[in-house]
């Protein structure tokens, strides 16, 4: 399942991210670019526009909640989206792309010498280049993904 949402979704598409899902996000007035991109990559194209949802029902999912808890909960729960913790923090939360594994020597220069001396394993966006690892709140992040599968 693959998404596209629109600028009022911008939370939760971040966090469609953080949970392994390949989620477009593009605050923009023209949102005829959104349905385009939905159609063209067989996108569901979330949104909180309820007359875009109305033109577009059959590939729009009308988001009524506010607040990106809720609104994670409601696109759960509509989708029936499964949530897989072996798929947490695949996508890099910024640009979309797939992670790539990195080993540690690759990325010296590009973190902070404490998060070298003390982490193992990273991850880096082939796009942006963002070098990522798991940090301290990556726990909370983690929490709040299984949180939201159990519920």
């Amino acid at each position: 399942m693959t998404f596209v949402a629109d600028g009022m979704l911008g939370n939760a598409a971040k966090w469609l991210r953080l949970a392994g899902y390949d989620a477009l996000y593009f605050n923009t007035r023209r949102k005829s670019e959104l349905v385009r991109i939905a159609r063209r990559d067989g996108r569901i194209l979330l949104t909180r526009d309820r007359k875009l949802f109305e033109e577009n029902e059959g590939i729009a999912v009308f988001i009524e909640s506010e607040g990106t808890s809720r609104q994670l909960r409601e696109i759960k729960n509509k989708l029936l989206l499964e949530i897989n913790p072996m798929m947490f923090f695949t996508r890099c939360s910024l640009c979309n792309s797939p992670l790539e594994r990195k080993e540690k020597y690759d990325i010296t220069a590009l973190v902070p010498e404490y998060v070298y001396a003390n982490r193992d394993k990273f991850s880096q966006c082939p796009e942006c280049r963002r070098v990522y690892w798991d940090g301290d709140h990556c726990k909370a992040i983690r929490d709040a993904l299984n949180e939201l599968g159990e519920g």
